[in-house]
């Protein structure tokens, strides 16, 4: 079994990430790799209110399990720390949308803004863009269109850590 390795896709919102996560996860699956997501929010995401799921929560059980037909969902009332979730995460790579201030090597995407060097974490190796290509000269970063997904996906099975070497 191949062990597993985390890498990040960032930027700030509309710059294209979640559209980038879904390529990205196609090709490195047609690759043949395993792959899961993980995504950081600004918001708690509850269930639908009066649903039973909901009512569950609303009274404090923790967690609560959705066991459907084919699929398994399980809400916590808190935060799990990302290296609680790989002891439940069975994946060759798993690719984080967002995790800005963490320290795991990323793609930073840029959208159509201008690029600011100063945004860049040092963790960045390659900025994805929907209008330039070029080189950056701070570690000769390169700029990649949002659609150079061999690209991208050669970036990650090279620059992805294992979980413990990273500071979340």
């Amino acid at each position: 079994m191949t062990m597993l390795r985390v890498f990040a896709i960032s930027g700030f919102s509309g710059t294209g990430k979640t559209t980038l996560v879904k390529d990205v996860v196609k090709h490195l699956t047609e690759r043949g790799y395993s792959v899961g997501t993980v995504k950081s929010s600004k918001e708690d995401i509850l269930p639908p209110e009066g649903t039973d799921t909901y009512i569950h929560l609303k009274a404090s059980a923790h967690p609560v399990v959705l066991l459907g037909p084919s699929t398994t969902t399980i809400r916590y009332m808190q935060r799990l720390p990302p290296t609680k979730l790989f002891e439940r995460i069975d994946a060759d790579i798993v690719v984080f949308e967002g995790f800005k201030s963490a320290s795991i090597p990323r793609v930073w995407c840029v959208g159509t803004q201008t690029i600011d060097l100063k945004s860049i974490p040092d963790t960045t190796h390659a900025i994805i863009s929907w209008k330039s290509t070029e080189t950056i000269d701070r570690h000769s970063i390169p700029v990649l269109q949002s659609d150079a997904i061999e690209e991208i996906a050669d970036i990650i099975e090279e620059h992805a850590v294992e979980p413990e070497n990273v500071q979340f």
